[in-house]
């Protein structure tokens, strides 16, 4: 069968783009609403919900699993292809955005809003590259199922339920990168920078929070200091609390924001509350983002901190700010085919109150690279260094049929002879398959908005995805 595949793609841009704009429209960001039904809370679980809709009005197999994952399977045979893709996103700060992250709207041939890159768009490119195939009546000799989940997110726990009860896939791939293909992504190793706490100095702050000692030498005693919501992101933004002298406290913060030619704020209330933004960018590349809490932290640095707010902030400048290679602290590593090892510090919390100060740090490492021995080996005062996970890279050979057949598909729909297979440093949910790749949707030379403010899809990318998809599938 001689198949137009954008041809056949242009027949159903419409109904692609209603279904499309339905699901973004879903705000599917991790809840705080738990429960045995709404596992990840109910947005994550009605964007779940309206995809295997979609199945199950094109007629086809659905079967929603725990809650968590679900399938819409096409075709016949005994082996089994996988397309693996999520509808869960990360949060937003909607302030940043032009227009509102879950009405999507085209502007200038772009599709904004949250989840339109990564990975609504996508996987629905995937969903309808297999119903396109299958209205035109081809004849398959395999099964083929596209796997959603609903926390790729945050930990990938809707695919690991689904696979305790589910076939597991021969082989497949997600749309959930870049083009050309990913045949292998780094490992991932997460760790928490940890204070520990001195015993204070006293000293105490008039009402009008004017510094007045009784012991120590200090201008401000910091309070709280938070930034970040997930691993996975540069900190956009950061907040820090302190008590002491208000007098010149605006216009040392403001000189310092020119500098840096960023934004934040002061206001004085009960207490001085500063505000720093700083620039979203996916965990894995963090050196395209300005992490905001770093950047608040070389400010904090400057005023004559209490002890314990000293220590904590004076780590993050001397150690981790400006360093997401991990130079500083004598934890950088590269290799020819796996690149460097990137470090994200995407949750920082600091609490006097209840003694927590706390740099979470998302580590995407060449698979060469033994971390964990090498952080056990670093020492430094008033710190202690915590493992929390560690998860494998994920590796299929280059000249794999696999990687072979997607990138002659590719190859053939755009002309690309340049760029070829590489590594990536995020984490997709092809190291869920037994030999599985990401396949786009982001093309060489296309801005990357994925986990930033403004998130867009061009239009003609998401077709050209679709006659892709379908041709590789």
């Amino acid at each position: 069968m001689s198949i137009d595949f954008k041809k056949e793609v242009l027949n159903h841009k419409e109904d692609l783009l209603k279904d499309l704009f339905e699901l973004l429209s879903v705000r599917s960001i991790l809840g705080t609403d738990i429960t045995e039904e709404t596992p990840f809370g109910s947005g994550p679980r009605e964007a779940l919900d309206l995809i295997l809709s979609f199945g199950e009005r094109d007629g086809y197999k659905t079967k929603l699993v725990e809650n968590k994952a679900g399938h819409i399977e096409v075709g016949q045979g005994e082996e089994l292809f996988g397309i693996l893709g999520h509808v869960d996103v990360v949060p937003v700060v909607e302030a940043d955005w032009t227009s509102h992250p879950f009405k999507p709207e085209i502007r200038d041939g772009k599709i904004f809003a949250r989840g339109s890159l990564d990975d609504k768009g996508p996987t629905m490119a995937a969903y309808y590259a297999v119903k396109l195939l299958d209205k035109l009546g081809v004849k398959w000799n395999k099964r083929v199922r596209v796997i959603i989940g609903s926390d790729e997110e945050t930990g990938f726990r809707c695919v690991e339920a689904y696979f305790k009860h589910e076939e597991q896939p021969a082989l497949g791939f997600t749309p959930d990168a870049m083009f050309p293909l990913v045949y292998a992504e780094k490992a991932r190793t997460t760790f928490d920078h940890k204070l520990v706490f001195a015993e204070e100095t006293r000293a105490t702050f008039d009402h009008k929070l004017k510094f007045v000692a009784e012991d120590g030498n200090y201008n401000y005693k910091l309070v709280k200091f938070n930034g970040g919501q997930v691993l996975n992101m540069v900190i956009a933004s950061a907040k820090a609390e302190l008590v002491g002298e208000v007098s010149d406290i605006k216009e040392k913060f403001e000189n310092f924001l020119a500098q840096e030619k960023l934004e934040g704020e002061v206001t004085v209330e009960d207490t001085i509350k500063l505000a720093l933004k700083g620039k979203a960018a996916h965990g894995s590349t963090p050196q395209y983002g300005i992490n905001g809490a770093t950047k608040l932290a070389e400010f904090l640095s400057t005023l004559g901190l209490d002890n314990n707010g000293k220590n904590f902030v004076d780590y993050i400048v001397d150690k981790l700010a400006n360093d997401p290679f991990g130079e500083k602290l004598g934890i950088d590593y590269s290799d020819n085919e796996m690149g460097e090892a990137t470090y994200n510090y995407g949750i920082l919390e600091y609490n006097l109150e209840k003694k927590v100060g706390i740099v979470s740090t998302d580590c995407r490492h060449p698979m060469k690279f033994d971390l964990v021995t090498r952080l056990n080996g670093v020492k430094v005062d008033n710190i202690d260094i915590e493992v929390t996970s560690t998860k494998e890279a994920h590796y299929v050979p280059k000249d794999d049929e696999l990687v072979t057949t997607l990138m002659d598909v590719y190859r053939k729909h755009t002309g690309d002879t340049e760029n070829d297979a590489f590594v990536l440093g995020g984490g997709t949910y092809a190291r869920c398959l037994k030999k599985g790749v990401a396949f786009g949707l982001l093309f060489p030379g296309k801005e990357d908005t994925m986990h930033q403010a403004n998130e867009y899809l061009e239009v003609e990318d998401l077709l050209l995805a679709t006659a892709i998809y379908a041709e590789g599938i």
